[in-house]
């Protein structure tokens, strides 16, 4: 999906048929510079330059251009002049999915922030598909975007595509989904003290047996925190079973899928955790149709701290990835370099997330403190 700028004036015509009204929404050819040339009888340049406030157009000709452009509700193109002139004032961003809250946030913070610098923002969704981010990419380039910001699809195992935004000059900054052998600016949160503090939590909750539901494995964050998962398990003693720990693809079917399988082993475990929360949606549907107490039989545990996962019954455990920080953070990078006159050697900003404990993982009562 790509959100871009209107290209097109829209024509409202409204019109009766016995008693109704109907309103015909006409799509227009959009009004160029040759249309008011045409109009006028003079040439292209001319009206550019009037428009312009060319001193050397007459007083009289401006006024005739400003008023046909007025009549024929022309709109610069801003893309042209970009192209033109290699000065552009807007951002790319390529998000996996728009409708995924954390997703979401990280487009407000990156707005928040190019909003300030008079920037505005070209938004893709390539709905986790690698041909879908390649199509964007090249879309943006071909807009001329002054920066690229990305997290990759799911699906996306060569950034061949991305190499060419680099190429193009296109500052490319990655945050969240990366890949490290791209030397570009990147945001990332850390990933080991907080799947540590995941893992204590369950422990001290007297989980001993836990599963975990692990992302694409060709997508760096879900293959660390799957790393990240298996270190604290040695850490806290607890018994390794490669057969309780199972990828999907982040859809929602998929994650019940690989729920089903885990609750339906012969010993299941007695809490799951997550790499995502659509993961923990999965696990939590699954455990509601198999009749499971949550989190009496089952604790359930997830990542990024999607809205549903607070009004659930149980509300569900997982992690707050500060988005809206994110893109802040994403955003600024590229303002501060621009500021600067050059970009230097990549860096990588590193976001320190937040536990957040709820019903869905709290089967002990809290300790009275004397």
């Amino acid at each position: 999906m790509l959100i871009l700028p209107k290209y097109h004036a829209i024509d409202c015509v409204i019109f009766n048929a016995g008693n109704s009204v109907y309103l015909d929404m006409r799509m227009q050819k959009r009004a160029t510079i040759h249309d008011i040339a045409k109009l006028l009888n003079i040439t292209s340049g001319t009206v550019s330059r009037a428009l312009h406030n060319d001193t050397r157009v007459k007083a009289l000709t401006k006024k005739k251009v400003l008023d046909a452009a007025k009549k024929l509700n022309y709109k610069p193109n801003t893309n042209a002049s970009n192209l033109r002139t290699g000065d552009s004032k807007i951002i790319g961003v390529i998000v996996p999915q728009m409708d995924i809250n954390f997703f979401s946030n990280v487009i407000v913070g990156i707005e928040e922030v190019a909003s300030k610098n008079n920037y505005n923002l070209i938004i893709c969704q390539s709905n986790d598909l690698y041909e879908k981010e390649k199509a964007s990419v090249e879309t943006l380039i071909k807009q001329n975007v002054a920066c690229i910001i990305l997290s990759l699809a799911g699906g996306t195992e060569n950034t061949e595509h991305l190499v060419e935004a680099v190429k193009h000059n296109i500052p490319l900054i990655q945050f969240d989904r990366t890949d490290e052998n791209l030397l570009t600016d990147r945001v990332v949160n850390e990933i080991d003290n907080i799947v540590m503090d995941m893992m204590q939590h369950l422990f001290d909750q007297g989980y001993r047996d836990i599963a975990y539901m692990a992302g694409p494995q060709n997508i760096d964050i879900f293959k660390k925190r799957r790393t990240a998962f298996e270190k604290s398990l040695e850490k806290l003693g607890l018994p390794y079973d490669a057969k309780k720990i199972i990828s999907y693809d982040l859809s929602r079917a998929s994650a019940k899928k690989a729920a089903e399988k885990l609750l339906t082993r012969k010993k299941r475990p007695d809490a799951i955790f997550a790499s995502s929360d659509f993961g923990a949606l999965g696990a939590w549907e699954v455990s509601k149709e198999m009749g499971l107490r949550v989190p009496e039989e089952l604790g359930i545990c997830g990542f990024s701290n999607e809205f549903y996962t607070e009004i659930t019954k149980p509300s569900i455990t997982t992690v707050n990835q500060f988005s809206k920080e994110m893109g802040q953070a994403a955003s600024r990078i590229f303002f501060e370099s621009l500021h600067r006159g050059a970009f230097e050697k990549p860096q990588t900003v590193v976001i320190t997330p937040e536990l957040i404990i709820r019903e869905s993982t709290t089967r002990l009562p809290k300790k009275a403190n004397h």
